[in-house]
């Protein structure tokens, strides 16, 4: 299982589309991507917590991780990429990964920004550790929530510490090899679990 824990992650594709606003403009002012913001996320991720058969005991191990957000003009998506390693045991399989952060937009607005929530289609690349040689690309499905802590209690010390924030990440292997359940069968809902700091390094404009 602690292999699945290296293929998790949480923040994902960069993906693009026209901005169909500024489309009646023949030239448009602003661009569709905005400059990316980079993100130290150091935490820890945990398995087994859930869904886990008798007898499996949960594993938590530390999680280096870095991931680039790439704001775009439409309050529905972003794109990001990053990378992540987990120390620990038979952790320590660096693995990248790539796609869509999909926000549900009316939670921040209702919160002032304070709270968010976002849906998170995922490829992890891995490269093979410890245990394995194998490596690959697998998909996963991430529900993603995030509070503003810096900007509850440092909003007036710099972007950097008015930026900071803490994540909780929910995120299930939807592709390649599955968990299994006490049948034998696919446990198609045993999330990987990661948690921890939002700490930004650049901001878009």
């Amino acid at each position: 299982m602690k292999r699945i824990a290296q293929l998790a992650a949480g923040v994902l594709l960069i993906t693009g589309a026209a901005n169909v606003a500024g489309a009646q403009e023949a030239s448009a002012s602003t661009s569709f991507f905005k400059a990316p913001v980079f993100v130290l996320q150091p935490g820890g991720v945990t398995v087994n917590a859930v869904s886990a058969p008798d007898g499996v005991e949960s594993a938590t191990n530390f999680n280096a991780r870095f991931a680039t957000v790439i704001p775009t003009a439409s309050p529905y998506l972003q794109g990001v990429f990053g990378a992540q390693v987990a120390t620990g045991g038979n952790a320590g399989t660096p693995n990248i990964f790539y796609g869509a952060i999909i926000p549900v937009a009316p939670i921040a607005s209702a919160t002032g920004g304070m709270f968010s929530f976002s849906i998170d289609p995922l490829g992890v690349t891995t490269f093979g550790g410890p245990t394995t040689s194998a490596g690959g690309t697998f998909f996963f499905l991430e529900g993603a929530f995030g509070l503003a802590v810096g900007k509850m209690m440092f909003a007036d010390m710099g972007p950097m510490w008015s930026g900071l924030g803490a994540y909780f990440l929910i995120d299930q292997q939807i592709s390649g090899p599955l968990p299994k359940d006490e049948s034998g069968d696919a446990d198609r809902f045993r999330p990987v679990l990661l948690y921890g700091l939002n700490i930004p390094l650049g901001f878009g404009q």
